[in-house]
Protein backbone atom coordinates (compact mmCIF):
# COMPACT_ATOMS: atom_id res chain seq x y z
CA UNK A 1 0.00 0.00 0.00
CA UNK A 2 1.22 3.50 -0.83
CA UNK A 3 1.96 6.13 1.77
CA UNK A 4 -0.05 9.32 1.84
CA UNK A 5 -2.91 11.19 3.45
CA UNK A 6 -6.68 10.73 3.25
CA UNK A 7 -8.68 13.93 3.59
CA UNK A 8 -11.54 12.49 5.68
CA UNK A 9 -14.90 14.11 6.31
CA UNK A 10 -15.42 13.17 9.97
CA UNK A 11 -19.09 12.64 10.81
CA UNK A 12 -20.81 14.05 13.89
CA UNK A 13 -20.80 11.70 16.88
CA UNK A 14 -17.57 9.90 16.05
CA UNK A 15 -14.27 10.51 17.82
CA UNK A 16 -11.16 11.19 15.77
CA UNK A 17 -9.59 7.98 17.09
CA UNK A 18 -12.70 6.04 16.07
CA UNK A 19 -12.25 7.37 12.53
CA UNK A 20 -8.68 6.09 12.52
CA UNK A 21 -9.76 2.69 13.88
CA UNK A 22 -12.42 2.29 11.18
CA UNK A 23 -10.00 3.19 8.39
CA UNK A 24 -7.47 0.77 9.81
CA UNK A 25 -10.03 -2.04 9.56
CA UNK A 26 -10.77 -1.18 5.93
CA UNK A 27 -7.27 -0.48 4.57
CA UNK A 28 -5.10 -2.45 7.03
CA UNK A 29 -2.07 -0.14 6.79
CA UNK A 30 1.11 -0.75 8.74
CA UNK A 31 0.88 2.69 10.33
CA UNK A 32 -1.94 5.20 10.64
CA UNK A 33 -2.72 8.38 12.57
CA UNK A 34 -4.68 11.63 12.29
CA UNK A 35 -3.34 15.18 12.07
CA UNK A 36 -5.27 16.89 14.85
CA UNK A 37 -8.28 15.97 16.97
CA UNK A 38 -11.76 17.16 16.06
CA UNK A 39 -14.37 17.01 18.86
CA UNK A 40 -16.84 14.09 18.63
CA UNK A 41 -19.74 16.54 18.26
CA UNK A 42 -17.93 18.30 15.42
CA UNK A 43 -17.70 17.41 11.76
CA UNK A 44 -15.39 18.35 8.92
CA UNK A 45 -11.84 17.90 7.71
CA UNK A 46 -9.72 15.28 9.49
CA UNK A 47 -6.52 14.42 7.58
CA UNK A 48 -5.45 10.82 8.27
CA UNK A 49 -1.88 9.73 7.53
CA UNK A 50 -1.12 6.31 6.09
CA UNK A 51 2.22 4.49 6.52
CA UNK A 52 5.27 6.76 5.95
CA UNK A 53 3.05 9.83 5.95
CA UNK A 54 2.66 9.39 9.72
CA UNK A 55 6.16 10.85 9.93
CA UNK A 56 4.76 14.17 8.71
CA UNK A 57 2.83 14.75 11.95
CA UNK A 58 5.30 17.27 13.40
CA UNK A 59 5.34 19.23 10.15
CA UNK A 60 1.55 19.61 10.17
CA UNK A 61 1.16 20.08 13.91
CA UNK A 62 1.12 23.88 13.69
CA UNK A 63 -0.91 24.27 10.50
CA UNK A 64 -3.77 26.74 10.87
CA UNK A 65 -7.43 25.77 10.67
CA UNK A 66 -10.73 27.29 9.51
CA UNK A 67 -14.00 26.54 11.29
CA UNK A 68 -17.64 27.49 11.01
CA UNK A 69 -19.40 27.42 14.35
CA UNK A 70 -22.75 28.36 15.84
CA UNK A 71 -22.68 30.30 19.11
CA UNK A 72 -25.78 30.61 21.29
CA UNK A 73 -25.69 33.50 23.76
CA UNK A 74 -27.57 33.62 27.03
CA UNK A 75 -27.20 29.91 27.74
CA UNK A 76 -24.22 27.93 29.07
CA UNK A 77 -23.46 24.21 29.32
CA UNK A 78 -20.80 22.64 31.53
CA UNK A 79 -18.88 21.43 28.45
CA UNK A 80 -19.47 24.65 26.44
CA UNK A 81 -20.96 22.54 23.64
CA UNK A 82 -24.15 20.57 22.94
CA UNK A 83 -22.90 17.46 24.78
CA UNK A 84 -23.14 19.04 28.21
CA UNK A 85 -25.97 19.96 30.54
CA UNK A 86 -27.28 23.52 30.82
CA UNK A 87 -25.85 25.18 33.92
CA UNK A 88 -26.83 28.79 33.29
CA UNK A 89 -29.53 30.62 31.37
CA UNK A 90 -30.09 34.36 31.06
CA UNK A 91 -32.80 36.54 29.51
CA UNK A 92 -30.81 38.67 27.07
CA UNK A 93 -30.94 39.92 23.51
CA UNK A 94 -27.53 40.07 21.83
CA UNK A 95 -27.60 42.26 18.74
CA UNK A 96 -25.49 41.81 15.65
CA UNK A 97 -23.86 45.22 16.14
CA UNK A 98 -22.87 44.23 19.70
CA UNK A 99 -20.88 41.34 18.29
CA UNK A 100 -19.37 43.27 15.40
CA UNK A 101 -18.07 45.91 17.81
CA UNK A 102 -16.09 43.47 19.97
CA UNK A 103 -14.86 40.88 17.45
CA UNK A 104 -11.68 42.87 16.67
CA UNK A 105 -10.66 42.38 20.32
CA UNK A 106 -10.22 38.65 19.67
CA UNK A 107 -8.03 38.88 16.56
CA UNK A 108 -4.29 38.37 16.98
CA UNK A 109 -2.19 36.46 19.49
CA UNK A 110 -4.18 35.88 22.65
CA UNK A 111 -3.93 33.94 25.90
CA UNK A 112 -6.75 31.41 25.81
CA UNK A 113 -8.01 29.30 28.71
CA UNK A 114 -8.94 25.78 27.47
CA UNK A 115 -12.33 24.34 28.47
CA UNK A 116 -12.28 22.05 31.49
CA UNK A 117 -13.98 19.40 29.38
CA UNK A 118 -11.01 19.00 27.05
CA UNK A 119 -8.19 16.56 26.38
CA UNK A 120 -5.63 18.75 28.15
CA UNK A 121 -3.25 16.82 30.39
CA UNK A 122 -3.46 17.54 34.11
CA UNK A 123 -0.89 15.61 36.14
CA UNK A 124 -1.12 12.65 33.79
CA UNK A 125 -4.92 12.65 33.54
CA UNK A 126 -7.29 14.05 30.91
CA UNK A 127 -9.05 17.22 32.00
CA UNK A 128 -12.45 15.90 30.87
CA UNK A 129 -12.05 12.81 33.09
CA UNK A 130 -11.33 15.00 36.11
CA UNK A 131 -14.25 17.29 35.29
CA UNK A 132 -16.67 14.36 34.93
CA UNK A 133 -15.56 13.04 38.32
CA UNK A 134 -16.11 16.40 40.00
CA UNK A 135 -12.42 17.00 40.71
CA UNK A 136 -11.50 20.64 41.24
CA UNK A 137 -8.52 21.73 39.10
CA UNK A 138 -7.19 24.70 37.19
CA UNK A 139 -5.93 24.86 33.62
CA UNK A 140 -3.29 27.31 32.45
CA UNK A 141 -3.94 29.69 29.57
CA UNK A 142 -2.06 28.99 26.36
CA UNK A 143 -1.06 31.34 23.56
CA UNK A 144 -3.02 30.91 20.34
CA UNK A 145 -3.52 33.12 17.32
CA UNK A 146 -6.81 34.16 15.77
CA UNK A 147 -6.20 35.35 12.22
CA UNK A 148 -9.80 36.35 11.51
CA UNK A 149 -13.33 36.06 12.90
CA UNK A 150 -16.30 36.74 10.63
CA UNK A 151 -19.90 37.01 11.76
CA UNK A 152 -21.62 35.33 8.81
CA UNK A 153 -25.26 35.73 9.74
CA UNK A 154 -27.89 35.65 12.45
CA UNK A 155 -29.79 32.36 12.64
CA UNK A 156 -32.34 33.45 15.23
CA UNK A 157 -32.43 35.44 18.45
CA UNK A 158 -29.07 35.12 20.29
CA UNK A 159 -27.88 32.51 17.77
CA UNK A 160 -25.16 33.37 15.24
CA UNK A 161 -22.95 31.64 12.71
CA UNK A 162 -19.25 32.54 12.72
CA UNK A 163 -16.24 31.66 10.57
CA UNK A 164 -12.96 31.50 12.46
CA UNK A 165 -9.45 31.22 11.00
CA UNK A 166 -7.05 30.28 13.78
CA UNK A 167 -3.84 28.56 14.76
CA UNK A 168 -3.67 24.90 15.66
CA UNK A 169 -4.64 24.22 19.26
CA UNK A 170 -7.32 26.91 19.45
CA UNK A 171 -10.52 25.96 21.26
CA UNK A 172 -13.53 27.39 19.45
CA UNK A 173 -15.72 26.69 22.48
CA UNK A 174 -13.47 28.99 24.49
CA UNK A 175 -13.96 31.75 21.92
CA UNK A 176 -17.73 31.48 22.41
CA UNK A 177 -17.26 31.69 26.18
CA UNK A 178 -14.88 34.66 25.96
CA UNK A 179 -17.00 36.67 23.51
CA UNK A 180 -19.96 36.16 25.83
CA UNK A 181 -17.95 37.34 28.83
CA UNK A 182 -17.09 40.51 26.93
CA UNK A 183 -20.84 41.08 26.55
CA UNK A 184 -21.49 40.26 30.23
CA UNK A 185 -23.34 37.05 29.49
CA UNK A 186 -22.72 33.36 28.78
CA UNK A 187 -22.67 31.21 25.64
CA UNK A 188 -22.12 27.73 24.29
CA UNK A 189 -21.33 26.17 20.92
CA UNK A 190 -24.00 23.70 19.68
CA UNK A 191 -22.37 22.95 16.31
CA UNK A 192 -18.99 23.19 14.61
CA UNK A 193 -17.54 22.19 11.25
CA UNK A 194 -13.87 22.31 10.28
CA UNK A 195 -13.73 23.47 6.68
CA UNK A 196 -9.95 23.54 6.30
CA UNK A 197 -6.92 22.03 8.02
CA UNK A 198 -3.64 23.21 6.51
CA UNK A 199 -3.97 22.54 2.77
CA UNK A 200 -6.86 20.09 3.20
CA UNK A 201 -10.25 21.49 2.20
CA UNK A 202 -13.72 20.16 3.00
CA UNK A 203 -14.73 20.44 -0.67
CA UNK A 204 -12.38 17.54 -1.43
CA UNK A 205 -12.96 15.45 1.70
CA UNK A 206 -13.96 11.78 1.56
CA UNK A 207 -16.91 10.39 3.53
CA UNK A 208 -16.25 7.47 5.86
CA UNK A 209 -18.45 5.07 3.89
CA UNK A 210 -16.45 5.84 0.72
CA UNK A 211 -12.98 5.16 2.13
CA UNK A 212 -10.79 3.02 -0.12
CA UNK A 213 -7.13 2.85 -1.10
CA UNK A 214 -7.74 5.11 -4.10
CA UNK A 215 -8.61 7.95 -1.70
CA UNK A 216 -5.03 8.10 -0.42
CA UNK A 217 -3.27 11.22 -1.70
CA UNK A 218 0.28 9.95 -2.45
CA UNK A 219 3.27 11.47 -0.71
CA UNK A 220 4.62 12.87 -3.96
CA UNK A 221 1.37 14.83 -4.42
CA UNK A 222 1.32 15.97 -0.79
CA UNK A 223 4.90 17.20 -0.98
CA UNK A 224 4.93 18.77 -4.45
CA UNK A 225 4.13 22.21 -2.99
CA UNK A 226 7.08 21.97 -0.57
CA UNK A 227 10.64 23.01 -1.43
CA UNK A 228 11.84 20.09 -3.56
CA UNK A 229 15.46 19.49 -4.47
CA UNK A 230 16.90 16.83 -6.75
CA UNK A 231 20.23 15.35 -5.71
CA UNK A 232 22.66 13.46 -7.94
CA UNK A 233 22.29 9.68 -7.89
CA UNK A 234 25.96 9.37 -6.87
CA UNK A 235 24.95 10.44 -3.35
CA UNK A 236 22.12 7.92 -3.03
CA UNK A 237 23.86 5.37 -0.79
CA UNK A 238 25.24 8.03 1.54
CA UNK A 239 21.92 9.83 1.87
CA UNK A 240 19.84 6.73 2.64
CA UNK A 241 22.42 5.67 5.23
CA UNK A 242 22.10 8.95 7.12
CA UNK A 243 25.32 10.58 5.96
CA UNK A 244 25.54 14.26 5.11
CA UNK A 245 26.62 15.20 1.59
CA UNK A 246 27.93 18.39 0.02
CA UNK A 247 25.29 20.00 -2.25
CA UNK A 248 24.93 23.16 -4.29
CA UNK A 249 21.74 24.47 -2.73
CA UNK A 250 20.97 27.29 -0.33
CA UNK A 251 21.03 26.51 3.38
CA UNK A 252 17.55 25.91 4.73
CA UNK A 253 15.17 23.55 6.49
CA UNK A 254 12.52 21.05 5.41
CA UNK A 255 13.66 20.34 1.86
CA UNK A 256 11.93 17.42 0.16
CA UNK A 257 14.90 15.41 -1.09
CA UNK A 258 14.53 13.49 -4.37
CA UNK A 259 17.23 11.10 -5.53
CA UNK A 260 17.34 8.09 -7.86
CA UNK A 261 13.75 8.86 -9.01
CA UNK A 262 12.25 8.56 -5.55
CA UNK A 263 11.47 10.72 -2.54
CA UNK A 264 14.15 9.98 0.03
CA UNK A 265 12.86 12.18 2.80
CA UNK A 266 12.89 15.61 4.36
CA UNK A 267 16.23 17.17 5.12
CA UNK A 268 18.08 20.31 6.18
CA UNK A 269 21.04 22.00 4.53
CA UNK A 270 23.57 23.65 6.79
CA UNK A 271 26.86 25.11 5.58
CA UNK A 272 26.25 23.52 2.20
CA UNK A 273 25.77 20.03 3.63
CA UNK A 274 22.51 18.10 3.28
CA UNK A 275 21.34 15.58 5.85
CA UNK A 276 18.05 13.67 5.93
CA UNK A 277 16.12 14.03 9.18
CA UNK A 278 12.89 12.25 8.16
CA UNK A 279 13.13 9.13 5.98
CA UNK A 280 10.20 8.75 3.60
CA UNK A 281 11.36 6.01 1.27
CA UNK A 282 8.31 4.19 -0.06
CA UNK A 283 10.09 0.87 -0.46
CA UNK A 284 10.47 0.60 3.30
CA UNK A 285 6.68 0.43 3.86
Amino acid sequence: MISGIINVLKPVGMTSNHVVSNIKKVLKPKKIGHLGTLDPSGTGVLPVCINKATKLFDYYLKKDKIYRAIFVFGKETDTLDSDGKVINSEDIDIKQEDLQNILPNFIGKIEQLPPKYSAKNVNGKKAYDLARNGVDFELKPKKVEIFDIKLLHKIKKNTYLFEIHCSSGTYIRSIARDIAQELNTVAYMPAIIRTKSGNFDIDYATRMEEIKEENIIPLKNILESWKNIFVSNQFYDKIINGCSVKVDFEDGNNYVVNCNNEIIGIGDIENGHLKIKTNLQEKND
